[in-house]
């Protein structure tokens, strides 16, 4: 079964239905499967530093 007959058939499911269905396929799906993008870590500006940064790069 392919994830577009699945998507058919769950729109077509009553709102509560649709809900308990989220709920346990987020319950089932293992870690390595599930697309989790991480976020970079930004670093650590001040308000100096932006405000230092806008004057130079767009003044």
């Amino acid at each position: 079964m392919k994830a577009s007959d699945v998507y058919t058939i769950a729109k077509e499911l009553p709102p509560v239905e649709l809900h308990r269905l989220y709920k346990m396929i987020g319950q089932k799906i293992p870690e390595e499967v599930a697309f989790r993008s991480k976020r970079k870590k930004l670093p650590d500006f001040s308000v100096e530093d932006a405000i230092r940064y806008l004057i130079d790069n767009h003044m």
